[in-house]
């Protein structure tokens, strides 16, 4: 097994009962800092060290060398296999158990080996075997603690079920992975639809403010249209590298926008917070708010919002879990009405009202009877069928979190369902969100068939799986006949263009392109002296997607630099003409680059040859031989993204010659006469858009052959 490191980011903060933890596949592994010589026992005592921390990656790989000078110690055998179970690596983790089983010094010091053995059985889906050394377990275990008895006794009912199930069950619904478009090896969860657009969150993006090699990973949120390669979200949210951004949740009407803020506490454990954007009439998105409490509540955890009308209550309701003191259990479901926040001036721009003020919410409720002693997560509210769907690690089900649902009627929630083999598996599915004509929908698992940062071992990764039934899963509902309330507020029940998400300015899409030509003229834009500062060298390590996101990351910075100092007057439209210009000009650069990537991919694969000859430019502000290589560094930026693109799916292609980068770099004598090169006036010689334009590197000609 490859030296690993855990720098674990989003999971579901509580332990499992008994000390199983969840993974929500949130994982970063990456190659160890080298291991010295060192005594067996300074290495389990750096694994120790690492458990304390919740490192479990970091842990296993300390234990792991131990092992290599203590082969039969079956204390460290046990410790190994317990990380193992943490990171979700059961085949591993079997493996290990099964080992314990025939050293006979752990099973007097340590009865607890077939049940974890048996834990990890059922997460594989093997429950006969899974059951039968749980009946060991309680036959030759009488000292255990009753609270492993009590789980095993329902752990074996579990295994029945769920073998029953199998069995008899009538076939499920269609369940695809939504491939390497959307899916990356590291974790991507939380679907939402809007229109032909699906948002999820992602933990696939480097946290720039960190000199560790390699970089912690942070979770940020994507989207795809119709069926598109995911783009990174933007628009309405913060711009800090330090917090994990995560669970999109939009109003109907498209003017509120709720998501959480997530930091960790240790290796595993983060806590989230819920937060609000809201956009004005000119579709402009203004600050982000944090919810005050009692949403949010200080020392707890507030995540996976969901916004939904409830037509039984004619009520707006935030959905959300918590795990603040009242609950039933570890994580529980949580609901608020929304009324309250309808405050907003949405008919006034974001830059002439002041700062966001919210009002005092109601105490949220807690939905007594969706919820278990264990963790009840990621709720979705279907608004035609008035059916709540979750997931919980805590009842009868199939192995891991089960995907339940609950009808919403007069008399308040039905008893929570399973949903049965197909939409779940032995394995974690969580998110499972339903379109409105409640015939498709997705969900976020770490089933077979996802991608795995271990390949070996089966650890990490959630991916999220498109979901179709033949039928709706669940009839739309009729309004109920007895007289109820007038809604304090109107709500817009159609669902927003996706348009008025996306794009909120009324300006005219570019079309996609259609051919390689379409792609000539494109810049490519950069900040000032990147990548690599300070430097004469004509080559980088980095790609241009890592140089582009940290520009991405400046927009607000960028903004603010421009337009202050300037009259009041003024200053709204120079922070416009900064915003158009990130938007319009250096993400759509950014994205189309994908775009062409994807279709040369295309034309290769036929067999075909192609050229792409680039060009690199610079602004005035340094001397020419130094803005001479910043062009070739840019350059050099630009090759590395066609190697990285697809985990390096253009590589044969680049060096067998089918695919050729052709280069040239012009420096300053190409920036126009205009643009400011004096050094103390960086608000013109850097954060002006015109000279902003000057910094890119341009595709000029792409040519075809056979």
């Amino acid at each position: 097994m490859d030296l690993i490191h855990q720098a674990f980011a989003a999971r579901i903060f509580k332990n499992k009962p008994f000390g199983q933890s969840l993974l929500l596949g949130l994982l970063f592994w990456g190659f160890a800092p080298g291991i010295f010589a060192q005594s067996a026992r300074s290495y389990v005592h750096a694994g120790d060290k690492a458990v304390k921390q919740k490192d479990f990656g970091a842990a296993i790989q300390h234990y792991g060398t131990a092992l290599q000078r203590k082969s039969n110690d079956a204390a460290l055998i046990w410790k190994y296999a317990e990380c193992a179970r943490e990171l979700h690596a059961y085949p591993l983790a079997e493996k290990k158990y099964r080992q314990l089983g025939d050293l006979l010094s752990l099973k007097k010091a340590n009865p607890l080996w077939r049940y974890r053995l048996a834990e990890v059985l059922i997460g594989q889906g093997r429950y006969e075997e899974a059951a039968s050394f749980l009946e060991q377990f309680l036959a030759q275990s009488p000292a255990v603690d009753t609270a492993f008895a009590r789980r095993a006794r329902f752990d074996i009912e579990s295994c029945r079920w769920a073998q029953q199930q199998l069995n008899s069950a009538a076939p499920g619904p269609q369940v695809s992975s939504l491939g390497t478009k959307i899916n990356s090896p590291y974790s991507d969860f939380a679907p939402y639809v809007a229109g032909d657009t699906l948002f999820f969150s992602s933990y696939r993006f480097d946290k720039r403010a960190t000199k560790k090699t390699p970089r912690s990973k942070i979770t940020k949120l994507m989207y795809a249209v119709k069926n598109g390669r995911a783009r990174e979200l933007t628009r309405g949210l913060p711009t800090s590298d330090t917090a994990h951004i995560a669970h999109t949740a939009f109003t109907n009407d498209g003017h509120f926008f709720f998501f959480t803020q997530c930091k960790n506490l240790n290796a595993s454990d983060i806590r989230c917070e819920i937060w609000l954007a809201v956009k004005d009439i000119r579709g402009k998105w203004g600050t982000p708010v944090r919810l005050p409490e009692p949403i949010n509540q200080a020392g707890y955890t507030s995540t996976h919002p969901m916004v939904a009308y409830d037509s039984l209550e004619e009520q707006l309701k935030l959905w959300f879990v918590s795990d603040r003191p009242g609950g039933q259990g570890q994580l529980d479901i949580w609901y608020a009405p929304l009324d309250t926040i309808w405050f907003c001036p949405c008919n006034v721009p974001v830059s002439s009202r002041k700062a966001l003020r919210l009002p005092a919410f109601e105490p949220p409720v807690n939905a007594r009877t969706l919820n278990s002693a264990g963790n009840d997560i990621t709720p979705f509210y279907h608004e035609p069928s008035q059916r709540l769907f979750f997931s919980s690690d805590s009842r009868r089900g199939l192995g891991g979190y089960d995907i339940f649902s609950a009808q919403h009627d007069s008399t308040g929630f039905s008893g929570p369902e399973n949903a049965g083999p197909g939409l779940n598996t032995s394995y974690n599915d969580l998110y499972f969100v339903l379109k409105h004509s409640g015939k498709a929908g997705y969900l976020s698992s770490n089933r077979p068939g996802s991608q795995y940062l271990d390949e070996e071992n089966k650890a990490c990764c959630n991916d999220l799986y498109a979901v179709q039934y033949l039928e709706p899963l669940v009839p739309e509902q009729p309004l109920a006949q007895t007289p109820t309330p007038t809604p304090r507020v109107p709500i817009e029940r159609p669902m927003i263009p996706i348009e008025r998400l996306q794009d909120p300015d009324p300006v005219e899409r570019d079309p996609e392109p259609e051919q390689l030509s379409d792609f000539e003229g494109l810049p490519l834009y950069f900040d000032n002296d990147e990548p690599d500062k300070r430097t004469r060298r004509t080559r980088t390590q980095k790609s241009y997607a890592e140089t582009a996101q940290a520009y991405l990351a400046r927009e607000a910075e960028y903004g603010e630099k421009f337009a202050g100092g300037l009259p009041v007057s003024k200053r709204e439209n120079a922070a416009e003409q900064v915003e158009a210009f990130f938007d319009s000009e250096v993400r759509r650069g950014y994205e189309r680059l994908d775009l062409l990537c994807d279709m040369l991919l295309t034309r290769l694969q036929k067999g075909e040859s192609v050229e792409v000859i680039i060009k690199g430019f610079t602004s005035p502000r340094a001397e020419s031989d130094y803005n001479l290589a910043l062009g070739k560094r840019r350059i050099s930026s630009v090759r590395n993204q066609f190697e990285v693109y697809g985990s390096g799916a253009l590589v044969d292609y680049l060096r067998s010659g089918k695919l050729k980068i052709s280069e040239a770099s012009f420096g300053e004598t190409t920036a126009r006469r205009d643009i400011s090169d004096k050094l103390d006036d960086e608000r013109n010689s850097i954060y002006h858009p015109d000279a902003a334009r000057e910094r890119r590197v341009e595709i000029v000609e792409i040519k075809e052959g056979q």
